[in-house]
């Protein structure tokens, strides 16, 4: 379930949206519930994961680090909606490309974030449990 505040034309809404089937979602507009058909245009890969136990109440570490000013930093970004289950790295760890630098949850599905090249961890932009957008920024690697 995803919440968002929106505003259209001047106008402030509280939006819900549960993904309820492959391209069904029930969306709540300012309390009230419309049930709707969407069509996804994203293509997703998935790779079985297996999840790994958290601990109950562990406060979820916050990554911050200044932007790269180098060229040659590439920003994994979040490829479709979801919330993030687990951050397999942390800010200086070196990673090889395909490793998996995040495991996200979209569409009742555990989707593995790998990286897309050799490199360097510069910054984690989430936290466990956060809930992101298609394209949002997740690491830096450079």
């Amino acid at each position: 379930m995803n919440k968002f505040k929106i505003t259209i034309d001047g106008n402030s809404y509280e939006v819900t949206v549960n993904v309820t089937d492959h391209n069904k979602a029930n969306v709540e507009v300012n309390g009230i519930s419309y049930d709707v058909n969407y069509e996804s245009k994203n293509v997703v890969t998935t790779t079985p994961v297996t999840r790994k136990s958290t601990t109950p109440g562990a406060a979820p570490q916050v990554h911050v680090t200044p932007p790269a000013a180098a060229s040659n930093t590439t920003c994994v970004k979040a490829p479709l909606p979801g919330t993030i289950m687990t951050i397999n790295v942390k800010v200086g760890d070196q990673v090889k490309r395909g490793d998996t630098l995040i495991v996200m949850e979209a569409m009742k599905m555990e989707n593995s974030i790998m990286a897309s090249k050799d490199g360097q961890v510069k910054a984690i932009h989430v936290t466990t449990g956060q809930t992101v957008a298609q394209d949002d920024k997740l690491i830096d690697l450079q």
